[in-house]
């Protein structure tokens, strides 16, 4: 089904707003967004067998998470159940976390297996940890924060190669999750926040998204997701055509005009209704990654990625230090933002807005439909929670895979860009090496 906006100009009411903006446990969306597998912390925070617990919090809720003498990774409410003593503290060895103020431990599932205080209560459901089931995948762990069965984990690429062959990472971002992943899914703001990346580029893509900023949209909703065209109508009569995609709930797939057929993924998770997590995930199935392509990403070259402070998860250019805003490079045309660096443009901007900007203060324009529809579709997620509604026809409620054409693409006027895009994708994957060949 394809999905337009007729009007002019949309707007949102306060009361869907709050809706929106909410992802806490009892929320209606925060209870949605539960009923899917959260990315919760990357391999390498609990790296160790057994690891040093780590502070985890997903949707306002304060968690802890260890790596077990197993291999497994606990993730277990923050504050024993005992007396509330933060488990942050707590010792871990071959049984599991030891609250170090009385001395009870837990496993990994949360089971109370040491009680020096009240032995009788070993392994009693009533000072069982609270705790969620986690699930390792490709350099990530996920967490179900949900009710009942847990679907299918996310077959998303990065998961499907080998270690040398993918490139994980994360940053904080200070703002509303879904505030910043719209950037992500808004082909419109390109040719403006962007414009000096793209001029240097200089590729047909980049100049043609510069030279027409007003483009069609075409949202199409998808068994994951939403599928997003923007369509630039060429002199030559030709239409140049950039696909992304919004992954329900937390996934965008943004094309990469690379001649290298590298494929990338961000996932954008609510920390709590004011800041979140920024993944990127890059792949390739065309052997392994480079020593040269890891260490563009590390700097930020690379499009989905910022440069880190060493031993941090947060941007080198950050609100801290004002995202090293510089006037003069703005002036003079070096930045049109200011700021140096693809993903730091997006951040500072999403951010300006505040930690969580009323949507119902907004006017949406035709170039805003991916947003629009993303926001429609949450939104009726939400209110199937309201009513009672199973999760059963939800966008990617199953389970997502990661079979979407995400590319750049110029076609005849007139021609199907549905099967213009997907010949593309597949060119761009045809290099792949066997998994049996892979070093």
């Amino acid at each position: 089904m394809t999905s337009a906006t007729k009007d002019l100009v949309v707007r949102f009411t306060p009361a869907e707003h709050q809706v929106l903006s909410r992802t806490g446990a009892g929320t209606a969306l925060g209870d949605a967004l539960r009923h899917y597998w959260v990315p919760a912390l990357l391999s390498e925070e609990v790296a160790d067998s057994p690891s040093a617990p780590v502070r985890v919090r997903l949707l306002g809720e304060d968690l802890i998470a260890f790596r077990g003498a197993d291999g497994t990774v606990g993730l277990l409410a923050e504050h024993c159940i005992h007396r509330g003593a933060s488990l942050w503290t707590g010792r871990v060895d071959h049984t599991g976390i030891q609250c170090v103020y009385h001395g009870w431990t837990f496993d990994t599932s949360g089971n109370c297996v040491q009680n020096p205080t009240c032995p009788a209560l070993v392994s009693d459901e009533r000072v069982r940890q609270p705790s969620y089931p986690t699930a390792e995948v490709g350099g990530l762990v996920f967490a179900y924060l949900g009710v009942g069965t847990p679907p299918s984990l996310p077959d998303l690429g990065w998961a499907q190669v080998p270690d040398s062959a993918r490139f994980v990472s994360k940053r904080l971002h200070s703002c509303h999750w879904l505030q910043a992943l719209e950037a992500d899914i808004d082909s419109a703001h390109v040719a403006y926040l962007h414009r000096e990346d793209l001029l240097a580029a200089g590729t047909p893509h980049t100049r043609a998204m510069i030279e027409h900023t007003d483009p069609d949209f075409c949202v199409e909703r998808c068994e994951a997701g939403l599928s997003i065209a923007a369509i630039r109508h060429l002199p030559t009569g030709n239409d140049y055509v950039r696909i992304n995609h919004w992954l329900a709930p937390f996934y965008t797939v943004v094309p990469a005009d690379n001649p290298e057929g590298l494929l990338g993924i961000h996932a954008w998770v609510p920390i709590d209704d004011e800041s979140c997590w920024v993944y990127g995930f890059t792949w390739t199935v065309r052997g392994d990654l480079t020593a040269e392509q890891r260490e563009r990403f590390r700097r930020g070259v690379a499009g989905i990625y910022a440069e880190l402070l060493p031993g941090q998860y947060l941007a080198r250019r950050n609100p801290a230090n004002n995202y090293e805003f510089d006037r003069h490079a703005q002036q003079c045309g070096t930045h049109w933002s200011g700021v140096a660096g693809n993903q730091e443009q997006d951040d500072i901007i999403t951010a300006s807005m505040g930690p969580a900007y009323d949507r119902s203060r907004e006017r949406l324009v035709p170039t805003d439909a991916a947003v629009i529809a993303t926001r429609r579709t949450l939104l009726a997620m939400a209110h199937d929670v309201e009513r009672g509604v199973g999760a059963g026809s939800w966008p990617g409620a199953t389970g997502l895979g990661y079979d979407l054409p995400s590319v750049f693409i110029e076609v005849g006027g007139g021609q199907d860009w549905h099967e213009a895009a997907t010949a593309a994708m597949r060119v761009k994957q045809a290099a792949a090496v066997p998994a049996g060949e892979r070093k």
